[in-house]
């Protein structure tokens, strides 16, 4: 699926990952895009908005001694496409 959103924290050389705050959420949450890519090297920078290609990855969790399911659900990113930056003028 693609979203567009605004990255909401500074990208640095070793991140593997970007926070972004989704366009139309009413409820401003943060959520954290694993890249597939150097998101750095990419260009991204805080504050820039882009469109993301995601996709959604299950992770299931059970504890050894209570044998209790957690379930947790992860952001990929696979591309981008940058959509206004108020850096470039």
């Amino acid at each position: 699926m693609k979203l567009k959103a605004t990255i909401r924290e500074e990208i640095h050389p070793d991140d593997k990952s970007v926070i972004v705050e989704f366009r139309g959420d009413e409820n401003k949450r943060h959520f954290e895009l694993n890249c597939t890519f150097d998101p750095y090297q990419q260009g991204l920078r805080k504050w820039d908005t882009w469109e993301f290609k995601i996709r959604l990855e299950s992770e299931i969790f059970i504890d050894p001694k209570t044998e209790v399911k957690s379930y947790f659900t992860h952001l990929f990113c696979d591309q981008v496409t940058e959509v206004n930056s108020p850096y470039i003028k």
